[in-house]
């Protein structure tokens, strides 16, 4: 989004510091979501993106050889709530608002590398993109926009 003649609006934030750490996320999904870590791995964070990978398995093949499109939508977003997290600090309550993708090339059968970066981070929501790549390839294979509702600071107390 930044480049000549870009300037953020009022509530974008394209550049925060994490709030939390890959070790800080791991042991919050740990706490709450043990069952994470069979699905990805946080591979790294930055203040302007998180990388998360999907291992390859043979569960994940649907017809024709390829990833299925369920297991690219739940790999975007979940990047997209760990970028969340990162951002916003311990929210294990945000929630999907919305997860809209569009599927690009047919991925090959192996890892899925995805790369989320916020667009926006208000007191209610939260909104990222999310690309994901076959391992080792430099072609998006999915685009997605993931926005996260985040509970009210009232609702925490």
């Amino acid at each position: 989004m930044e480049g000549p003649g870009f300037t953020p609006g009022p509530g974008i934030r394209c550049a925060a510091m994490p709030r939390m750490t890959i070790a800080d996320i791991e042991a919050l999904m740990d706490r709450h979501f043990p069952d994470w870590r069979n699905f990805s791995t946080l591979e790294g964070l930055t203040d302007r993106e998180l990388t998360l990978r999907m291992p390859f398995k043979t569960q994940l093949l649907r017809t024709g050889g390829t990833i299925s499109g369920p297991a690219m939508m739940a790999l975007a977003d979940t990047a997209a709530y760990f970028m969340t997290l990162a951002l916003a600090g311990p929210v294990p309550g945000a929630a999907t608002a919305n997860l809209d993708i569009h599927f690009l090339a047919r991925p090959r059968p192996g890892d899925i590398i995805a790369t989320a970066r916020m667009l926006r981070l208000g007191r209610r929501l939260a909104v990222s993109t999310v690309e994901l790549r076959s391992d080792g390839s430099e072609d998006v294979v999915a685009h997605a926009t993931v926005t996260y509702a985040l509970p009210s600071r009232d609702a925490a107390h």
